[in-house]
């Protein structure tokens, strides 16, 4: 489940136009996962850390449970053939600093199990409410976590709204709620999470911090309180190593922050003002999905002009390495900034994905806006002509597409059009947006410019202050004026060798795909999915390999397949314009890898391919041909075990 706002299912106004109440708000305990089942018909009581068995965590969490029990005179064997009747998993939040620090400090007599949730064995979510999982808590001896009930979502929301400008909840510091309510129409059960920016994310950035430092690595401070919490913690690392030893192991935490707060009140700090920078420490993504020459360098410019945000420029970033060059830039701006637009067309999916989740990676409390010029329910010719048009009036004045640096630039432009994939806030690569700016790319600048300033303002309050009409236009102005400094030909660039020739899905989400798949269907075989898919990674966007250059070494064939794909045109996006009609059959998985095998990859214009990478068959049509792959069994790997490369 999600935290507010995270996908389109947590937002807002969703969430209040298909759930209903009651709307019961549990307090998010800060720790980890446990959970409690039974086996062998009751009589046996499974301890777990999520999924795993036979690790510290599991064996704190056994430790504490006989414990509790014991102090509640019952056995495991009890609580086993409890949750066996009513065919139940009991879900624990273990909190124990003595154990394993985490982000809230938990003195003694608040350590132990919380009971948060008790959930029926099936598909789909069957969870029960909390009035009963605090009667199980206090009959078996277990912490009971506090919840709060509520008829609308507009009372809980405000309740939680209030927790949030406290920063506290009966005197201490929550990590958030977990809202139980039902879905309309059918009563099903839904959750989701409201999460705290401050001081949680923030004290969590310092931990974060702490480890780099020790390790002598570089970090970033997105708080104005972090670059003073760095500059203390560099000092006590070098002058007292020993307060760190045992840092990385999650132990003195908690302590190294608590003296960070006390030698900053007694240097004049005031404690109040450390739960108030979650505002200040706001940083905003603008991430544009644009068409060509719909004005969005222009629009960057005058925002830059009216406000001071940071703009990095795609264009601007030389060829070898673009993508992590353009990615570092945006973060390096956030240094600076609080508001930082990536300009760039982020007309793909997959673009837009891993520029979002790199810099979640990095900026935990980065707020994605998305600045969309929609392409929805205007022809197809009308956008070409403006963008043509528009092509031609501005002359030389870019970095790339000109009508001298690109005379094809025509076909550009349609090829463009053809690649455009429109903002999906259902997919999971367009899941990290919050909110989301739309314009019409048949809009001047003008008309364009002063929505984006208004909804900007309106959706940063505190941070922004509305410009006068005479400021947007000089900023406007000042913008259309603008030359660039680079110039890059396109059909002059050299390209380095590519690391490796494959395909990339366009129109299915194959992670959306597999985890509807997986839950659709039940089975030894599918629970091996299941798990591989939970323990295993990767990070990768799902492709096809065709030849990686690491094969070629000492292997005739790879070497021969590799140079054949080399020698494809030359020329600018040439891939964007190639797609084949992939067929899979289905899933391998041995517990530590798991793939999708591809049975076929047909390219419908041959004529693009040298002879020695494609292949013929009476039962393809005409014009058509089977990709080579040196892969054996071509796939696109869904999930590896740790330590597998």
């Amino acid at each position: 489940f999600f935290n507010v706002n995270e996908v389109s299912q947590t937002k807002w106004p969703w969430i209040e136009e298909n759930t209903h109440g009651p709307y019961e708000l549990t307090v998010k305990e800060n720790g980890c996962l446990i959970l409690a089942a039974s086996l062998d018909g009751g009589k046996t009581l499974l301890v777990t850390s999520k999924h795993a068995v036979n690790v510290p965590h599991a064996e704190t969490g056994m430790k504490w449970m006989q414990q509790h029990l014991n102090e509640a005179n019952k056995t495991p064997e009890e609580l086993a053939a409890f949750l066996h009747e009513n065919n139940a998993t009991a879900v624990f939040e273990l909190c124990d600093d003595s154990f394993e620090e985490h982000i809230l400090e938990y003195p003694e007599r608040m350590r132990g199990l919380y009971l948060h949730g008790i959930n029926r064995n099936a598909v789909e979510l069957d969870t029960w409410p909390s009035a009963d999982v605090t009667k199980v808590a206090e009959r078996f001896g277990f912490r009971i976590t506090e919840f709060f009930t509520f008829d609308s979502v507009d009372e809980g929301r405000t309740f939680a709204d209030k927790v949030r400008n406290d920063h506290m909840l009966d005197g201490r510091a929550i990590e958030g709620f977990v809202v139980r309510c039902q879905l309309n129409g059918s009563d099903k059960p839904f959750m989701f999470k409201i999460k705290y920016d401050e001081p949680y994310l923030m004290f969590r950035e310092w931990r974060e911090m702490t480890k780099r430092i020790i390790g002598d690595k570089p970090y970033r401070a997105t708080y104005p309180l972090s670059k003073r919490y760095a500059t203390w913690v560099k000092g006590q690392v070098r002058d007292n190593p020993e307060d760190f030893v045992d840092y990385n192991k999650n132990k003195g935490i908690i302590a190294a922050r608590k003296r960070f707060l006390e030698y900053y009140k007694s240097h004049g700090g005031n404690e109040a003002e450390v739960y108030q920078q979650g505002s200040a420490g706001t940083k905003v993504l603008l991430l544009p999905i644009a068409t060509i020459c719909c004005g969005k360098t222009t629009i960057a410019l005058a925002l830059s002009k009216l406000f001071g945000f940071g703009h990095v420029q795609n264009d601007d970033m030389p060829k070898n390495n673009r993508r992590n060059r353009f990615h570092t830039a945006i973060l390096n701006q956030f240094d600076d900034h609080s508001f930082v637009f990536a300009d760039r067309n982020n007309h793909f999916l997959e673009q837009r994905q891993t520029l979002t989740t790199a810099i979640r990676k990095e900026l935990v409390n980065c707020r994605v806006v998305c600045i969309y010029w929609s392409h929805e329910g205007i022809p197809k010719k009308d956008i070409f002509k403006m963008a043509t048009d528009r092509m031609a009036g501005r002359g030389e004045n870019h970095q790339t597409l000109t009508p001298e640096l690109a005379p094809n630039f025509a076909q550009i432009i349609r090829d463009f059009q053809k690649d455009f994939q429109p903002l999906d806030l259902e997919s999971s690569d367009d899941s990290l947006i919050e909110d989301v700016i739309e314009l019409n790319p048949m809009d001047d600048a003008k008309v364009n410019l002063q929505k984006v300033v208004d909804k900007l303002c309106d959706m940063f309050p505190d941070m922004l202050r509305r410009p006068s009409d005479a400021e947007v236009s000089e900023a406007l102005e000042s913008a259309s004026a603008y030359v660039p400094s680079v110039r890059q030909s396109l059909g002059g660039i050299s390209w380095q060798k590519p690391a490796f020739f494959g395909l990339i899905p366009v129109g299915v989400d194959i992670k959306q795909w597999l985890a509807q798949l997986l839950d659709t269907n039940s089975g030894e075989d599918w629970d091996i999915c299941k798990e591989m898919l939970a323990i295993g990674h990767h990070d990768r966007p799902p492709h096809i390999t065709l030849v990686h250059t690491a094969s070629t070494k000492g292997d005739s064939r790879a070497k021969m397949i590799y140079k054949s794909y080399m020698k494809l045109p030359n020329s600018n996006a040439i891939s964007d314009r190639i797609t084949a009609r992939c067929q899979a059959d289905y899933i391998v998985c041995n517990g530590s890898s798991m793939a999708l095998r591809i049975k076929s990859m047909i390219v419908k214009d041959n004529k693009l391919f040298p002879p020695s990478v494609v292949r013929r068959s009476a039962t393809l049509d005409d014009g058509e041909a089977s990709l080579v792959s040196f892969n054996a069994v071509p796939h696109i790997t869904l999930s590896i075990g740790k330590g597998i490369k």
